[in-house]
């Protein structure tokens, strides 16, 4: 199966790529804002074994998604 996949999520196209870091599975995911400003951030398994996002200066939009980022994340594995 590939790791690579992508997923529309509010209207927008997120790419997810599978990597492992330290034993941990996670996702490098990259989507395109509606002024085609590509925005990229990592994804990891918290304490509670949802997905934390990990980026710098990232939108407010984007962290507002992040429990529907975790279910594109759980349809796909």
């Amino acid at each position: 199966m590939s790791s690579l996949f992508n997923k529309e999520i509010d209207g927008k196209i997120f790419n997810f790529q599978q990597l492992e870091f330290n034993n941990e599975t996670g996702y490098h995911i990259d989507v395109k804002d509606d002024e085609g400003k590509r925005w990229e951030f990592r994804m990891f398994p918290g304490d509670d074994k949802q997905g934390v996002i990990h980026g710098e200066n990232l939108p407010e939009w984007i962290l507002s998604l992040e429990s529907d980022i975790q279910t594109a994340i759980n349809q796909f594995e």
